[in-house]
């Protein structure tokens, strides 16, 4: 029998408004002369097979579109790397959305999702049931930065399907995560941000995580399943190690919410994939697939980093040199 047989199904707690609908888990549409981005994720940390996977898929305003499908573990370099763009027409939407072999339904918005993907690469079909209702970060006591999104929202669910590339097929009946965020984003503004995702297999405990630099200012948030709730993120106290080129290696933190209450996180990286965004700051993505803990109790995580390129490969440099 699979351990999520007995999945626990956490309830909403108070909170504010998320400030979203239904149909924002659809297309955005630009106001006249002005811009629009969709931002679509979804992953699952496999420690049990040493594997981390990640989704992505942007739409614009105009209709242009892209992807990346990764697959990733203890090698140096991941072992699928699937990058696709093209242009979509102005009637598809994300409850029915073609490209470049990736296909997405949303059967139930804000609950499930079907995304498949298929290349000579890749093969891959991910079935996600929420287990508790999308938490927008407008819901923290800061706020959504205005640099970062209009809005977004993040939701951990039950994912079954498969994933297959070489010659090894892995089933899945586990936990796994997505988002969605729309509105231009500004990548330039922040210095440094850390996005730290964390599940048990039973979806019982859970922590998603934002810790970000800013216009010289730190911010928070995301939240945690606590006793059942989903509850938003107050403070986070939190400490990091890197490797000599700055690849994050572990990570721990004490996640105070909006209660009171406190959640301990504890992450170590068994692999790492860096992704350049190619954008006008030259910024830096790196994605840790992680072993974890959350209040002791084993779980799966991923832990991103941001920076600008040009500052890490300055703080390699000094490594280098001590």
């Amino acid at each position: 029998m699979s351990e999520l047989s007995n999945l626990y199904i956490p309830t909403a707690a108070e909170a504010p408004s998320p400030e979203y609908q239904d149909q924002d888990d659809l297309r955005h549409r630009p106001l006249p002369g002005g811009k629009m981005r969709d931002s679509l994720f979804w992953e699952m940390i496999m420690p049990d097979e040493k594997l981390g996977f990640q989704a992505y898929l942007y739409l614009a305003g105009t209709g242009q579109a892209g992807f990346n499908f990764v697959v990733w573990g203890e090698d140096q370099e991941p072992y699928v790397l699937d990058l696709g763009h093209g242009e979509v027409a102005d009637s598809m939407d994300f409850d029915n959305f073609y490209l470049s072999g990736l296909s997405l339904t949303q059967p139930d918005l804000r609950k499930t999702a079907v995304l498949k993907y298929e290349s000579d690469n890749l093969k891959l079909e991910y079935n996600f049931t929420a287990i508790h209702d999308a938490f927008s970060y407008r819901q923290n006591p800061a706020g959504l930065p205005e640099w970062f999104a209009l809005n977004r929202f993040e939701q951990t669910g039950h994912v079954t399907g498969f994933l297959e590339f070489g010659d090894r097929r892995i089933e899945w009946d586990r936990i796994g995560h997505r988002d969605h965020s729309w509105g231009t984003r500004k990548w330039g503004v922040p210095h440094h941000w850390k996005w730290l995702i964390a599940y048990t297999p039973d979806g019982r405990h859970i922590v998603n995580a934002w810790i970000y630099i800013a216009k010289g200012e730190m911010g928070v948030a995301g939240y945690v399943v606590k006793d059942g709730e989903v509850v938003p993120i107050a403070t986070i106290q939190h400490h990091a190690s890197y490797d000599d080129d700055m690849g994050q290696r572990q990570v721990e933190a004490a996640i105070t919410d909006t209660r009171g209450g406190v959640t301990h996180l504890q992450m170590e990286r068994f692999g790492l994939v860096r992704l350049p965004t190619n954008d006008k700051m030259d910024t830096m993505i790196m994605e840790a697939a992680c072993t974890a803990t959350i209040d002791g109790h084993a779980a799966a995580g991923q832990f991103e980093t941001h920076w600008p390129k040009s500052y890490v490969n300055y703080l390699a440099s000094l490594n280098k040199k001590s």
